[in-house]
């Protein structure tokens, strides 16, 4: 059985919206980070291509130099997916955490602690135990609180 190549194959290569959109966001805001990549991906490509010419001839007429932009454009794809994934999951966790925050006094947990106890909990919890968040939270939240002792306040025992 041989395996088709992206070229005979009468399926279509589909990019995602968001993958076109990060492309567009990364040529207009990352355009010298990414031309820096690009520069050094090329150099160091140039390099193996000069010392293994003979691997490069066959490479060159190989399906792996072909499906190359294919490989790239999946790898792109499932990257994107992941981190899409990731995001809906902390912006879920945090949404369902707000009403929790609304009980916690500011003066007593300052905002670093919130924040760094809430993303620990977006990174632990999955979405089938979405409903452990508050809990998971608040035990995060604890872990990291380290209450400042008043020197000047006299407990009585009256």
């Amino acid at each position: 059985m041989t395996k088709k190549t992206f070229l005979e194959s009468d399926d279509q290569f589909i990019v995602s919206y968001e993958l076109l959109h990060i492309l567009q966001w990364l040529l207009t805001y990352e355009k010298e980070a990414f031309s820096q990549l690009v520069e050094q991906a090329y150099i160091k490509g140039s390099q193996s291509m000069q010392s293994n010419s003979e691997v490069y001839e066959q490479i060159e007429e190989s399906e792996d130099l072909q499906n190359s932009v294919l490989d790239f454009f999946n790898f792109l794809e499932k990257e994107v997916s992941i981190v899409a994934h990731a995001e809906s999951i902390k912006h879920i966790m945090q949404k369902n955490l707000l009403k929790t925050l609304d009980h916690i006094d500011p003066k007593v947990f300052d905002a670093a602690i919130i924040q760094e106890s809430m993303q620990v909990t977006a990174e632990k919890i999955n979405p089938q135990r979405n409903h452990q968040a508050k809990d998971y939270f608040l035990k995060q939240l604890l872990k990291k609180w380290h209450p400042k002792k008043e020197k000047n306040k006299k407990h009585s025992l009256n």
